[in-house]
């Protein structure tokens, strides 16, 4: 059974994170590389939110019992198969687990631009993500 607690943890931990990268996604293009701060804040928010969205699936996916993922990716891989999430999602969220690689192994070959396009591309994702596990939940 799913503990609901940490369930709403989690999800009020993820509308923190997407409430920080909605207030960066003001931010224009020069105040984003003028200033530091906003590139380290904005990898880091980066970093948190998407691994938020991984325990989230974890926690469902041992809640369960629905498998062993090997990997990040398989959680999203798994909760699809289980009719969770759509195809078309969990697409986007192995895309946003290699993204989250690239911050924490790979980070000085992951130059600024990509990060700022990502914040304007792919925040959807995070809310789509929300609302299909919510669905799931409530039934």
């Amino acid at each position: 059974m799913v503990d609901k607690d940490k369930i709403t943890f989690l999800f009020s931990e993820l509308d923190k994170y997407l409430d920080e990268l909605e207030h960066m996604k003001q931010l224009s293009r020069e105040e984003f590389h003028n200033d530091n701060k906003n590139i380290y804040s904005l990898r880091y928010l980066f970093q948190v939110t998407i691994e938020t969205c991984i325990n989230i699936g974890t926690h469902i996916i041992s809640s369960y019992r629905l498998g062993l993922p090997n990997e990040y990716g398989d959680v999203f891989r798994i909760l699809r198969n289980k009719k969770i999430i759509s195809e078309e999602l969990q697409n986007r969220l192995i895309y946003m687990v290699r993204f989250r690689n690239r911050l924490v192994h790979l980070y000085w070959d992951l130059d600024d631009d990509t990060i700022f396009n990502y914040l304007h591309n792919n925040l959807n994702d995070f809310y789509s993500y929300k609302k299909e596990i919510t669905e799931f939940l409530s039934q």
